[in-house]
């Protein structure tokens, strides 16, 4: 017998827009802010998109995929507070 899966409710994930990409792009000067590479890069969300949070700037940071997926995405609880940190540095100039 077969039960139906049930309905997962999602949250409503907001599209990063052009500006804060960009902007977030000439922050970290097109670099992987963890490795430095200039290929690749993808925008990550240091505390999401989800329940309440929010798309700016000071969320976000340019890694390149292979740090984005196989680094920080593998252990956010180690990576989350070295991203905030690397983010607080750059607003503090």
């Amino acid at each position: 017998m077969e039960y139906p899966k049930p309905k997962l409710k999602k949250h409503k994930k907001e599209t990063v827009k052009d500006a804060v990409y960009y902007n977030v792009f000439s922050r970290d000067n097109g670099r992987c802010q963890l490795c430095g590479r200039t290929d690749q890069l993808q925008l990550h969300h240091i505390y999401g998109r989800g329940k309440g949070l929010t798309n700016k700037p000071s969320n976000c940071i340019m890694l390149c995929m292979s740090c984005h997926l196989y680094r920080v995405h593998q252990n956010q609880k180690k990576y989350r507070p070295l991203l905030q940190e690397i983010i607080d540095k750059k607003y503090k100039k």
